[in-house]
């Protein structure tokens, strides 16, 4: 895994004075206890790499909202929109066992997905969820050029990032803190303005990640990408169960 990956994953740290900021296609918003800010961005961001044109209108935003917070050490949890992101799931391969080899077939892999030159690829960060004894690991990669600003400018201020993770993971992990056992197969569903994310896992693995974009620009609806995304991993909608994630996470405002 990359250097700027590995500090993304080990950057940590005691949560008493956590603020939330989560990034979308159309706005920031910053929680801090009852606290929201809302603020809209000039340019509405396009999934894949943001330009710099892009990446300049999200400093200015976000400057302007972290100046009105106040002095002092802070912990900022991200999570990115999905759309702004890219997710696959990672067929393991017989003889891999380190990250730097899992990282490389990670990259060639959405190479071949996405049809990325090598100068395309090398522009995301990917991670590598390698649970052990499992044949198929989620992937998700993450603009470097907007991760690389979003340490500058926090740091610039002399925060620290605790985590930095897409709303369908954070969903996800704050719905599967309930669950007291696994279904054979279930169907997650993250449906937001921005896009539709889709997944699947049985009991020991993930089958099928994928995000697709807002359900009107496809013209149809959620039960039938369910299916079309069952189909692709070989089961039927009817045999698993469902559940829809949602965002944002109770306590937080839209």
């Amino acid at each position: 895994m990359s250097r700027l990956a590995n500090k993304l994953v080990s950057l940590l740290w005691g949560q008493d004075r956590t603020i939330h900021l989560d990034i979308g296609r159309t706005r920031l918003m910053m929680v801090r206890g009852e606290s929201v800010t809302k603020r809209k961005l000039p340019s509405a961001l396009k999934s894949g790499i943001p330009g710099t044109d892009a990446l300049a209108e999200i400093r200015t935003v976000l400057e302007a909202m972290c100046g009105g917070l106040p002095a002092g050490k802070q912990t900022l949890e991200i999570t990115l929109g999905d759309s702004l992101t890219r997710c696959w799931i990672l067929e393991r391969l017989a003889g891999l066992a380190s990250p730097r080899e899992i990282e490389g077939v990670a990259y060639d892999q959405m190479q071949q997905l996405y049809g990325d030159a090598q100068a395309e690829a090398a522009q995301w960060v990917v991670k590598v969820d390698a649970t052990p004894f499992a044949k198929r690991w989620p992937a998700i990669a993450l603009p470097k050029g907007l991760l690389e600003l979003l340490i500058e400018v926090i740091g610039s201020h002399g925060w620290q990032i605790g985590r930095i993770e897409t709303r369908f993971v954070r969903s996800f992990n704050a719905q599967a803190g309930h669950a007291v056992r696994m279904p054979k197969h279930v169907v997650y569903s993250l449906v937001t303005a921005d896009g539709t994310t889709i997944a699947i896992r049985n009991a020991r693995e993930w089958q099928a990640l994928r995000t697709h974009p807002p359900l009107p620009l496809l013209g149809t609806d959620l039960p039938a990408m369910l299916r079309r995304d069952c189909r692709s991993v070989g089961l039927r909608l009817e045999d698993c169960q469902v559940q829809s994630l949602r965002w944002p996470i109770k306590g937080q405002e839209q």
